[in-house]
Protein backbone atom coordinates (compact mmCIF):
# COMPACT_ATOMS: atom_id res chain seq x y z
CA UNK A 1 0.00 0.00 0.00
CA UNK A 2 1.44 3.54 -0.63
CA UNK A 3 1.31 6.29 1.52
CA UNK A 4 1.47 10.21 0.58
CA UNK A 5 3.00 12.93 3.01
CA UNK A 6 2.71 16.61 2.34
CA UNK A 7 4.27 19.39 3.08
CA UNK A 8 4.29 23.18 1.79
CA UNK A 9 6.66 26.51 2.73
CA UNK A 10 6.11 30.03 1.81
CA UNK A 11 9.35 30.99 2.56
CA UNK A 12 11.40 32.19 -0.44
CA UNK A 13 14.22 33.82 1.16
CA UNK A 14 15.59 31.95 4.00
CA UNK A 15 16.70 28.73 2.70
CA UNK A 16 17.49 27.26 6.33
CA UNK A 17 14.36 28.08 7.46
CA UNK A 18 12.45 26.64 4.36
CA UNK A 19 14.55 23.47 4.74
CA UNK A 20 13.65 23.36 8.35
CA UNK A 21 9.76 24.01 7.42
CA UNK A 22 9.50 21.35 4.96
CA UNK A 23 11.50 18.38 6.60
CA UNK A 24 9.56 19.13 10.00
CA UNK A 25 6.09 18.98 8.63
CA UNK A 26 7.30 15.62 6.38
CA UNK A 27 8.92 13.82 9.78
CA UNK A 28 10.84 11.29 7.46
CA UNK A 29 12.07 9.34 10.47
CA UNK A 30 9.23 8.23 11.75
CA UNK A 31 7.21 7.67 8.82
CA UNK A 32 9.19 6.67 5.66
CA UNK A 33 8.82 3.43 4.50
CA UNK A 34 11.20 0.88 2.29
CA UNK A 35 10.82 3.14 -1.04
CA UNK A 36 9.98 6.73 -2.28
CA UNK A 37 9.84 8.92 -4.75
CA UNK A 38 9.22 12.82 -4.10
CA UNK A 39 7.16 14.89 -6.30
CA UNK A 40 7.67 19.39 -6.30
CA UNK A 41 5.81 21.91 -7.40
CA UNK A 42 6.39 25.46 -6.66
CA UNK A 43 6.96 29.18 -8.46
CA UNK A 44 10.25 30.12 -9.93
CA UNK A 45 11.52 31.91 -7.51
CA UNK A 46 12.24 29.10 -5.33
CA UNK A 47 14.53 27.98 -7.72
CA UNK A 48 16.31 31.25 -8.35
CA UNK A 49 16.83 31.82 -4.28
CA UNK A 50 18.37 28.44 -3.76
CA UNK A 51 15.32 26.70 -1.74
CA UNK A 52 14.59 24.02 -3.99
CA UNK A 53 17.92 23.13 -4.47
CA UNK A 54 18.69 23.13 -0.85
CA UNK A 55 15.44 21.42 -0.03
CA UNK A 56 15.32 18.19 -2.04
CA UNK A 57 19.17 17.87 -1.43
CA UNK A 58 18.25 17.12 2.20
CA UNK A 59 15.68 14.35 1.35
CA UNK A 60 16.85 10.88 0.84
CA UNK A 61 15.21 9.34 -2.24
CA UNK A 62 14.57 11.17 -5.94
CA UNK A 63 12.25 14.08 -6.16
CA UNK A 64 10.61 15.33 -9.74
CA UNK A 65 8.82 18.33 -10.31
CA UNK A 66 7.51 21.80 -11.85
CA UNK A 67 7.03 25.24 -11.67
CA UNK A 68 3.45 26.23 -11.41
CA UNK A 69 1.68 29.66 -10.99
CA UNK A 70 -0.27 28.61 -7.61
CA UNK A 71 -0.64 25.51 -5.81
CA UNK A 72 -2.52 24.24 -2.66
CA UNK A 73 -1.78 21.23 0.03
CA UNK A 74 -1.88 21.09 3.50
CA UNK A 75 -4.85 23.53 3.64
CA UNK A 76 -2.80 26.42 2.38
CA UNK A 77 -3.00 28.01 -1.10
CA UNK A 78 -0.57 30.80 -2.21
CA UNK A 79 1.23 31.37 -5.50
CA UNK A 80 4.51 32.31 -3.60
CA UNK A 81 4.84 28.26 -2.35
CA UNK A 82 6.64 25.38 -2.84
CA UNK A 83 4.92 21.83 -2.19
CA UNK A 84 6.33 18.71 -1.82
CA UNK A 85 4.42 15.31 -1.61
CA UNK A 86 6.02 12.14 -1.06
CA UNK A 87 4.85 8.74 -2.17
CA UNK A 88 6.27 5.87 -0.14
CA UNK A 89 5.79 2.42 0.41
CA UNK A 90 7.08 -1.12 1.04
CA UNK A 91 5.53 -2.96 -2.17
CA UNK A 92 5.58 -0.13 -4.36
CA UNK A 93 8.78 0.55 -6.51
CA UNK A 94 9.94 3.82 -8.51
CA UNK A 95 12.15 4.51 -11.41
CA UNK A 96 12.87 7.55 -12.14
CA UNK A 97 14.93 8.65 -15.37
CA UNK A 98 15.20 12.61 -17.27
CA UNK A 99 15.38 12.69 -21.14
CA UNK A 100 18.17 14.75 -22.89
CA UNK A 101 17.56 18.24 -24.27
CA UNK A 102 14.42 17.72 -26.95
CA UNK A 103 14.19 18.90 -30.16
CA UNK A 104 12.06 18.25 -32.93
CA UNK A 105 14.54 15.78 -34.83
CA UNK A 106 15.53 13.49 -31.51
CA UNK A 107 12.40 13.78 -29.55
CA UNK A 108 11.23 10.23 -29.98
CA UNK A 109 14.84 9.00 -29.24
CA UNK A 110 15.39 10.79 -26.01
CA UNK A 111 12.07 10.05 -24.96
CA UNK A 112 12.28 6.51 -25.24
CA UNK A 113 15.47 6.27 -23.89
CA UNK A 114 14.47 7.99 -20.98
CA UNK A 115 11.54 5.33 -20.66
CA UNK A 116 13.20 2.40 -20.92
CA UNK A 117 16.46 3.72 -18.40
CA UNK A 118 13.61 4.09 -15.96
CA UNK A 119 11.87 0.59 -16.68
CA UNK A 120 15.09 -1.59 -16.84
CA UNK A 121 15.37 -0.45 -13.06
CA UNK A 122 11.98 -1.98 -12.22
CA UNK A 123 11.03 -5.15 -10.71
CA UNK A 124 8.20 -5.47 -12.58
CA UNK A 125 5.86 -3.77 -15.25
CA UNK A 126 5.15 -0.61 -14.63
CA UNK A 127 1.44 -0.04 -13.66
CA UNK A 128 1.64 3.76 -13.63
CA UNK A 129 3.73 6.84 -15.30
CA UNK A 130 3.98 10.08 -13.78
CA UNK A 131 5.31 12.22 -17.02
CA UNK A 132 6.14 15.99 -16.60
CA UNK A 133 7.24 16.90 -20.03
CA UNK A 134 9.04 20.22 -20.73
CA UNK A 135 7.27 23.28 -22.32
CA UNK A 136 8.98 24.20 -24.89
CA UNK A 137 6.22 27.03 -27.01
CA UNK A 138 7.98 26.22 -30.52
CA UNK A 139 7.09 22.38 -30.59
CA UNK A 140 3.53 22.15 -28.18
CA UNK A 141 3.20 19.35 -26.20
CA UNK A 142 2.31 17.01 -29.04
CA UNK A 143 5.15 15.53 -29.95
CA UNK A 144 6.65 15.09 -26.47
CA UNK A 145 3.38 13.35 -25.03
CA UNK A 146 3.47 11.29 -28.67
CA UNK A 147 6.61 9.83 -27.56
CA UNK A 148 5.52 8.88 -23.93
CA UNK A 149 2.10 7.22 -24.87
CA UNK A 150 3.89 5.49 -27.85
CA UNK A 151 6.91 3.80 -25.04
CA UNK A 152 4.27 3.32 -22.33
CA UNK A 153 2.21 1.66 -24.49
CA UNK A 154 -1.07 0.51 -22.73
CA UNK A 155 0.61 2.07 -19.04
CA UNK A 156 -1.66 4.63 -17.61
CA UNK A 157 0.29 8.45 -17.97
CA UNK A 158 -0.44 10.90 -15.72
CA UNK A 159 1.22 14.25 -15.60
CA UNK A 160 1.59 17.86 -16.19
CA UNK A 161 3.83 20.09 -18.05
CA UNK A 162 4.97 23.17 -16.21
CA UNK A 163 4.08 27.12 -16.41
CA UNK A 164 5.25 30.40 -14.69
CA UNK A 165 3.52 33.22 -13.33
CA UNK A 166 4.47 35.18 -16.88
CA UNK A 167 2.46 35.25 -20.01
CA UNK A 168 5.31 34.16 -22.36
CA UNK A 169 6.02 31.10 -20.15
CA UNK A 170 9.61 32.02 -19.32
CA UNK A 171 11.17 30.47 -16.53
CA UNK A 172 8.79 27.12 -17.19
CA UNK A 173 10.77 24.41 -15.97
CA UNK A 174 11.15 20.50 -14.69
CA UNK A 175 13.33 19.50 -12.40
CA UNK A 176 14.83 16.86 -11.05
CA UNK A 177 16.67 17.08 -7.54
CA UNK A 178 17.14 20.01 -7.64
CA UNK A 179 18.53 21.00 -11.10
CA UNK A 180 16.12 22.63 -13.20
CA UNK A 181 15.39 21.72 -16.99
CA UNK A 182 14.26 23.81 -19.58
CA UNK A 183 14.13 21.32 -22.52
CA UNK A 184 14.04 17.95 -21.12
CA UNK A 185 11.35 15.31 -19.49
CA UNK A 186 11.06 13.83 -16.16
CA UNK A 187 8.95 10.24 -15.72
CA UNK A 188 8.63 8.52 -12.94
CA UNK A 189 7.46 4.64 -13.39
CA UNK A 190 5.78 2.71 -10.96
CA UNK A 191 5.20 -0.69 -10.18
CA UNK A 192 3.83 -3.17 -7.66
CA UNK A 193 0.74 -2.73 -5.57
CA UNK A 194 -0.97 0.53 -6.74
CA UNK A 195 -4.15 0.59 -8.24
CA UNK A 196 -4.99 4.01 -9.39
CA UNK A 197 -8.25 6.22 -10.64
CA UNK A 198 -8.32 9.15 -12.84
CA UNK A 199 -10.70 12.00 -12.93
CA UNK A 200 -10.91 14.62 -15.57
CA UNK A 201 -13.66 17.80 -16.47
CA UNK A 202 -13.23 20.29 -18.40
CA UNK A 203 -16.49 22.72 -19.65
CA UNK A 204 -20.13 21.96 -18.32
CA UNK A 205 -22.32 19.85 -21.39
CA UNK A 206 -24.47 22.87 -21.30
CA UNK A 207 -21.86 25.02 -23.16
CA UNK A 208 -20.91 22.79 -25.60
CA UNK A 209 -22.65 23.98 -29.05
CA UNK A 210 -24.31 21.33 -30.95
CA UNK A 211 -22.91 21.85 -34.50
CA UNK A 212 -19.76 19.75 -34.34
CA UNK A 213 -17.34 20.47 -37.46
CA UNK A 214 -15.63 17.53 -38.87
CA UNK A 215 -12.29 17.76 -38.65
CA UNK A 216 -11.18 17.10 -42.82
CA UNK A 217 -7.35 17.92 -42.88
CA UNK A 218 -4.91 18.07 -40.32
CA UNK A 219 -1.14 16.95 -39.11
CA UNK A 220 -0.82 16.69 -35.73
CA UNK A 221 -1.70 19.71 -33.66
CA UNK A 222 -2.25 21.62 -36.86
CA UNK A 223 -5.79 21.92 -38.65
CA UNK A 224 -6.10 23.31 -42.08
CA UNK A 225 -9.89 22.63 -42.47
CA UNK A 226 -13.25 22.05 -41.06
CA UNK A 227 -15.75 20.56 -43.26
CA UNK A 228 -13.80 21.16 -46.17
CA UNK A 229 -13.18 24.82 -45.64
CA UNK A 230 -10.39 26.56 -43.93
CA UNK A 231 -10.42 26.99 -40.19
CA UNK A 232 -10.57 30.88 -40.65
CA UNK A 233 -13.60 30.23 -42.81
CA UNK A 234 -14.91 27.60 -40.28
CA UNK A 235 -14.47 30.54 -37.78
CA UNK A 236 -15.96 32.70 -39.50
CA UNK A 237 -19.07 30.28 -40.63
CA UNK A 238 -20.04 30.03 -36.99
CA UNK A 239 -19.55 33.09 -35.87
CA UNK A 240 -17.21 32.63 -33.85
CA UNK A 241 -14.19 35.07 -35.07
CA UNK A 242 -15.73 36.87 -38.38
CA UNK A 243 -12.04 38.53 -38.63
CA UNK A 244 -8.07 38.86 -37.28
CA UNK A 245 -9.48 41.52 -34.60
CA UNK A 246 -10.50 38.58 -32.72
CA UNK A 247 -7.77 36.13 -32.80
CA UNK A 248 -6.01 37.17 -29.58
CA UNK A 249 -9.05 36.50 -27.95
CA UNK A 250 -9.22 32.41 -29.00
CA UNK A 251 -7.28 31.54 -26.30
CA UNK A 252 -10.46 32.23 -24.08
CA UNK A 253 -12.52 29.27 -25.95
CA UNK A 254 -12.11 25.62 -25.48
CA UNK A 255 -12.48 23.50 -28.93
CA UNK A 256 -14.07 20.45 -27.88
CA UNK A 257 -12.95 17.43 -30.08
CA UNK A 258 -14.96 13.95 -29.67
CA UNK A 259 -12.62 10.85 -30.62
CA UNK A 260 -15.62 8.73 -31.32
CA UNK A 261 -14.65 5.71 -28.95
CA UNK A 262 -16.85 6.69 -25.69
CA UNK A 263 -14.32 8.26 -24.22
CA UNK A 264 -15.58 12.21 -23.12
CA UNK A 265 -14.55 14.90 -25.42
CA UNK A 266 -11.49 16.27 -24.77
CA UNK A 267 -10.89 20.26 -24.33
CA UNK A 268 -8.11 21.79 -27.20
CA UNK A 269 -6.64 24.89 -26.43
CA UNK A 270 -6.20 27.36 -29.83
CA UNK A 271 -2.22 28.53 -29.59
CA UNK A 272 -2.32 30.66 -32.80
CA UNK A 273 -3.50 30.76 -36.96
CA UNK A 274 -0.44 30.79 -39.09
CA UNK A 275 -0.61 33.40 -41.97
CA UNK A 276 -1.43 30.83 -44.48
CA UNK A 277 -4.20 29.71 -42.39
CA UNK A 278 -3.88 26.73 -40.21
CA UNK A 279 -4.95 26.43 -36.65
CA UNK A 280 -1.92 25.15 -33.95
CA UNK A 281 -3.92 23.57 -31.05
CA UNK A 282 -2.40 22.31 -28.06
CA UNK A 283 -2.13 18.70 -28.39
CA UNK A 284 -3.24 15.97 -31.60
CA UNK A 285 -6.40 17.08 -34.04
CA UNK A 286 -6.87 13.84 -35.62
CA UNK A 287 -8.87 14.27 -39.26
CA UNK A 288 -12.89 12.81 -39.14
CA UNK A 289 -12.62 13.83 -35.35
CA UNK A 290 -15.71 15.67 -34.49
CA UNK A 291 -15.03 19.50 -33.25
CA UNK A 292 -16.97 22.12 -31.23
CA UNK A 293 -16.48 24.77 -29.56
CA UNK A 294 -17.88 25.45 -25.80
CA UNK A 295 -17.19 28.52 -23.30
CA UNK A 296 -15.81 28.17 -19.98
CA UNK A 297 -16.18 31.27 -17.26
CA UNK A 298 -16.35 31.47 -13.40
CA UNK A 299 -19.24 29.99 -12.77
CA UNK A 300 -18.22 26.98 -15.26
CA UNK A 301 -14.62 27.03 -13.57
CA UNK A 302 -15.75 26.65 -9.85
CA UNK A 303 -19.23 24.12 -11.51
CA UNK A 304 -16.80 21.86 -12.70
CA UNK A 305 -14.31 21.87 -10.08
CA UNK A 306 -17.22 21.02 -7.62
CA UNK A 307 -18.08 18.27 -9.58
CA UNK A 308 -14.90 16.27 -9.94
CA UNK A 309 -14.42 17.01 -6.45
CA UNK A 310 -17.74 15.72 -5.53
CA UNK A 311 -16.41 12.17 -7.26
CA UNK A 312 -13.41 12.07 -5.20
CA UNK A 313 -15.70 12.46 -2.36
CA UNK A 314 -17.06 9.03 -2.96
CA UNK A 315 -14.16 7.46 -2.97
CA UNK A 316 -13.42 4.91 -0.53
CA UNK A 317 -10.30 3.86 1.12
CA UNK A 318 -8.03 6.75 -0.96
CA UNK A 319 -4.45 6.90 0.04
CA UNK A 320 -3.56 10.13 -1.57
CA UNK A 321 -4.53 12.50 -4.45
CA UNK A 322 -2.49 14.52 -7.35
CA UNK A 323 -4.32 17.71 -9.14
CA UNK A 324 -3.39 19.25 -12.25
CA UNK A 325 -5.55 22.32 -13.26
CA UNK A 326 -5.37 24.39 -16.16
CA UNK A 327 -3.66 27.63 -16.06
CA UNK A 328 -6.19 28.93 -18.44
CA UNK A 329 -8.91 28.14 -15.68
CA UNK A 330 -6.74 30.27 -13.00
CA UNK A 331 -6.40 33.31 -15.84
CA UNK A 332 -10.48 33.21 -16.47
CA UNK A 333 -11.45 33.16 -12.82
CA UNK A 334 -9.82 36.90 -12.91
CA UNK A 335 -9.69 38.73 -9.46
CA UNK A 336 -11.10 35.61 -7.86
CA UNK A 337 -7.64 33.82 -8.82
CA UNK A 338 -7.62 31.41 -5.66
CA UNK A 339 -11.20 30.06 -5.35
CA UNK A 340 -10.95 26.90 -7.33
CA UNK A 341 -7.74 25.84 -4.68
CA UNK A 342 -9.57 27.09 -1.75
CA UNK A 343 -12.96 24.77 -2.95
CA UNK A 344 -10.25 22.17 -3.32
CA UNK A 345 -8.87 22.77 0.50
CA UNK A 346 -12.55 22.73 1.21
CA UNK A 347 -13.66 19.51 -0.45
CA UNK A 348 -10.73 17.33 0.00
CA UNK A 349 -8.79 18.60 3.74
CA UNK A 350 -9.42 15.88 5.84
CA UNK A 351 -10.26 12.65 3.11
CA UNK A 352 -6.70 11.87 1.99
CA UNK A 353 -2.82 14.03 1.70
CA UNK A 354 -3.40 15.95 -1.72
CA UNK A 355 -0.96 18.12 -3.54
CA UNK A 356 -2.78 20.69 -6.22
CA UNK A 357 -1.07 22.91 -8.84
CA UNK A 358 -1.70 25.07 -12.02
CA UNK A 359 -0.16 22.98 -15.23
CA UNK A 360 0.72 24.16 -18.52
CA UNK A 361 -1.34 20.84 -20.26
CA UNK A 362 -2.83 18.35 -18.36
CA UNK A 363 -2.14 14.47 -19.16
CA UNK A 364 -4.59 12.32 -18.56
CA UNK A 365 -5.88 8.85 -19.20
CA UNK A 366 -9.81 8.43 -20.08
CA UNK A 367 -11.61 5.53 -20.75
CA UNK A 368 -13.43 3.53 -23.95
CA UNK A 369 -16.33 2.09 -24.49
CA UNK A 370 -13.90 -1.34 -23.42
CA UNK A 371 -13.29 0.34 -20.44
CA UNK A 372 -9.78 0.28 -21.34
CA UNK A 373 -7.52 3.51 -20.19
CA UNK A 374 -6.39 5.80 -23.08
CA UNK A 375 -3.72 8.20 -22.28
CA UNK A 376 -4.51 12.10 -23.48
CA UNK A 377 -3.32 15.39 -23.10
CA UNK A 378 -6.03 18.28 -22.78
CA UNK A 379 -6.40 21.93 -22.09
CA UNK A 380 -8.71 23.36 -19.73
CA UNK A 381 -8.85 20.53 -17.59
CA UNK A 382 -9.19 20.00 -13.89
CA UNK A 383 -7.67 16.48 -13.51
CA UNK A 384 -6.66 13.98 -10.41
CA UNK A 385 -5.02 10.93 -9.85
CA UNK A 386 -6.71 8.79 -6.41
CA UNK A 387 -4.85 5.84 -5.13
Amino acid sequence: MIRMLTACTEEVDEIGEAVNEILGQLDLKNRLLKNSVGLVCCDPEFIHSGVVEAVLKKLPFDTVGITTRSGATNGVVSAIMLSISVLTADDVNFSVALSGEIAPENVDDVISSAYREAEGRLPGKPVLVLAYPPMILSMGCYPVSKAIFSTAGDTPVFGTLPCSPFHDHRNSFTILNGAVYARSAVLVLLSGNIHPDFLMISTPEQNLQKQYGIITKSDGCMVYTVNEMSFTDYLANTGIAKSKEFYDLLYMIPFMVNFNDGSPPVARGLYSIKDDGPAVFGSEMPEGKAISPSSLNYDGIMGTAEELLRQISLKKNINGIIMHSCLARHLLLGLKNDDELKKIIERVDGIAPYQACYSGGEICPVKNNAGEFINRTHNYTFIACVF
